[in-house]
């Protein structure tokens, strides 16, 4: 198998409203703003010793999954394991590519995103 899981791409929150989480993030927790799509209701940040980021949330079409899987290609990665895997939730377009929910034999939920929209390489608009 070529598609693997790569790394943790970030950890996700969900919050109430994003400019109050965005002072929490920034002024309390001291991490940087790196962007923000305002479409889907979200902002990530980066933490300083890690190219994982934290992404917070306020749009409730999202599940409640607190961290993502960096893949290099979701719908590659799901059909290299289409008879071993189950699909419990997309794939479905996000800012930077794809993204969906797996499970394990066991049901514990594993999410996956790709980059495919950005050329595979993070990229902050801030």
């Amino acid at each position: 198998m070529k598609n693997k899981l790569l790394k943790i791409d970030n950890i996700m929150y969900r919050v109430k409203g994003l400019k109050k989480g965005e002072r929490f993030y920034t002024e309390v927790l001291g991490l940087k703003k790196v962007w923000e799509d305002k479409e889907r209701k979200m902002i990530g940040f980066q933490l300083d010793q890690s190219d994982a980021g934290i992404v917070i949330h306020a749009n409730p079409d999202l599940g409640d999954f607190e961290f993502s899987y960096l893949v290099e290609s979701v719908e590659e990665f799901i059909k290299e394991r289409e008879d071993k895997v189950k699909v419990a939730f997309g794939p479905i377009d996000v800012r930077t590519g794809k993204y969906a929910v797996l499970q394990d034999p066991d049901g514990n939920q594993i999410p996956i995103i790709d980059l495919t929209s950005f050329g595979d390489k993070p990229r902050y608009d801030i």
